[in-house]
């Protein structure tokens, strides 16, 4: 796989990590035209509510997205987000800073093109694969909790969680890891265009420097690789990026995310 390859796919799984969390819940709307990504998820706050470019161009022009994003988001008095792929949208990037949209992170892409060894755990902690609805209870318990010390608020994982069954899907894979049968800490893959994602890694503040966030993300990465994964992307937190370079894990690309936050 070229390093183009690599981009273009990883930003197209990006993207349909957008739609997949938006349908999770049971009020939310996807619209997709001209090579632009609106999505709505049901709550007020910029963290449901994004917009990507879907394009191998810096294409529509920044002034034209952000008047689609304006005008899609402001009618409906929500707040909302730009992600940014810095390898193609400095110019919507430049337009988002000139603005006085709030940067909120510049999160590394980041891959790795092979399985990694998994170390073993004490006995006390256990990894399981989620399968049925309480499990998937237990996952969005965690993920809620864990992204607390990210800014997400408790309400707003609640909506995005508001029915975890759905994330049962054939094309997803849910790990938690369990500290002496209680759920603390959990890693996802979404499969999309030939390779996985990893999204939603987080350990509850009691039992992080455990290493439980690293062994979900072994857990699921090797995973995507047993069912055929071409390679393995995740956009780093400022938490996990030292752990994801320790795994083997190489930056490709940034991905600046930055915030409107209505006053209504």
């Amino acid at each position: 796989m070229t390093n183009q390859d690599l981009i273009y796919l990883a930003d197209l799984n990006l993207a349909e990590s957008l739609r997949e969390i938006a349908r999770w819940k049971t009020h939310s709307e996807i619209i997709e035209q001209d090579d632009l990504l609106l999505v709505a998820g049901g709550d007020s706050t910029p963290l449901t509510n994004s917009s990507i470019r879907l394009g191998d161009q810096a294409l529509p022009p920044a002034d034209e997205v952000m008047e689609r994003v304006r005008g899609y988001f402001g009618t409906r008095n929500l707040g909302y987000s730009v992600h940014i792929r810095r390898h193609i949208d400095s110019d919507l990037e430049d337009l988002c800073r000139s603005t006085k949209m709030v940067q909120i992170s510049q999160s590394p892409g980041m891959a790795i093109q092979e399985p990694i060894r998994m170390k073993e755990l004490p006995a006390e902690f256990t990894i399981k694969s989620i399968e049925d609805k309480s499990a998937a209870i237990d996952f969005a318990s965690v993920a809620v909790a864990s992204y607390q010390s990210l800014g997400m608020a408790a309400e707003t994982g609640g909506i995005i969680f508001e029915t975890p069954e759905r994330m049962l899907r054939p094309y997803n894979f849910l790990a938690v890891a369990y500290w002496n049968q209680k759920p603390v800490s959990c890693a996802m893959i979404i499969f999309s265009h030939s390779i996985a994602g990893i999204y939603w890694v987080g350990t509850i503040e009691s039992a992080r420097k455990k290493g439980l966030g690293e062994a979900c993300t072994v857990m699921v990465t090797n995973e995507a690789f047993r069912r055929g994964a071409a390679c393995v992307i995740l956009q780093a937190s400022h938490f996990g990026e030292p752990i994801y370079l320790r795994l083997g894990f190489k930056e490709f690309t940034r991905y600046p995310w930055y915030m409107h936050f209505h006053r209504g």
